[in-house]
């Protein structure tokens, strides 16, 4: 860390460049770059997640040194953690970032990492992009230490989920662009525009618009089993009568079956899915994602299909 902005650089071939400044830090001027690499010392090969890297330097487990947090085009994100020193960093090996228990894999793919606590809880979050142009919340509910998810919601602008039109690819870069200490958003897209969201004050302490998840609101609760074979449970925790609607999506956005849409009383309610898709034929082996959308509140969580 020599006090100089460098560049990082993910490519459509999935590796990760960094290019560092040989010049200053108000004049820029990179070097030739370098890939960056993982694997034990002696045997190392190029970082690859497949195609499309979105990377984004975070130090995931707090142990005062910059790991690697990379989305891709399957929608997984994944974690290489700094095993060296701030200054020279060795990534050893790779994790994948979990979702209930289960690789976390970004609707309609392309996911899209960056890494901030936007709750005020002293623990970091995950916001990601995807391919149809959302912008997607997953609150870590484990430690700032050791990061874990369960399931995400979209984050609103004026009440309205971000849904950019066509299947744009959007990007976030967190940022304080009204510097006022409240988390704004840039959104880069495929039409090559970069749109910026604003955070709402202190009263909500997040980049969404209202709170992800309203205390008292319609909560979708982890499936069980899940992964499943035959069919899965999926629980939704209501503190008063809503109407709340249930999709099943595969990963390219398409929905395969709507399980529920009808207005449910108090309590919890236990919703089955027996792995068919709207026409009663049994769907195949997979990630799924179910969505529900109610008055108050719209979440979504991850399903795995072993056949």
């Amino acid at each position: 860390m020599d006090g100089r902005k460098d560049l990082l650089v993910g490519g459509t071939d999935g590796t990760v460049m960094i290019y560092l400044n040989v010049g200053t830090d108000e004049a820029p001027v990179f070097d030739g770059g370098t890939r960056l690499q993982v694997g034990p010392s002696g045997d190392k090969s190029d970082i690859d997640v497949g195609s499309r890297a979105t990377p984004v330097p975070i130090d995931w487990n707090s142990d005062g040194k910059k790991d690697l947090v990379v989305g891709a085009l399957d929608g997984k994100v994944r974690v290489f953690l700094n095993e060296g020193t701030h200054d020279s960093p060795d990534f050893r090996t790779m994790q994948f970032v979990q979702d209930d228990g289960v690789d976390l894999v970004v609707p309609t793919w392309r996911s899209s990492p960056d890494v901030a606590d936007l709750t005020g809880d002293s623990r970091k979050d995950l916001l990601t992009g995807d391919t149809a142009g959302q912008l997607l919340f997953y609150e870590n509910t484990g430690s700032d230490a050791s990061p874990s998810f369960s399931g995400y919601v979209l984050v609103e602008s004026d009440g309205v989920p971000i849904d950019l039109p066509l299947s744009p690819r959007s990007r976030p870069f967190l940022c304080e662009w009204t510097d006022d200490g409240v988390p704004d958003v840039l959104l880069g897209a495929g039409d090559g525009l970069v749109r910026l969201y604003r955070g709402v004050h202190p009263a909500v302490d997040a980049v969404v618009e209202e709170s992800p998840r309203p205390a008292g609101g319609p909560r979708l609760l982890p499936a069980f089993p899940n992964p499943f074979r035959g069919g899965t449970t999926l629980p939704v925790a209501l503190t008063g009568s809503d109407h709340v609607v249930l999709s099943v999506y595969d990963p390219a956005g398409r929905r395969v079956i709507r399980i529920l849409d009808r207005k449910l009383g108090e309590g919890v309610h236990r919703v089955p899915w027996d792995g068919r898709d709207d026409r009663g034929r049994p769907v195949p082996s997979g990630v799924y994602f179910v969505r529900m959308v109610a008055e108050r509140s719209t979440e979504g969580r991850t399903l795995v299909l072993r056949r």
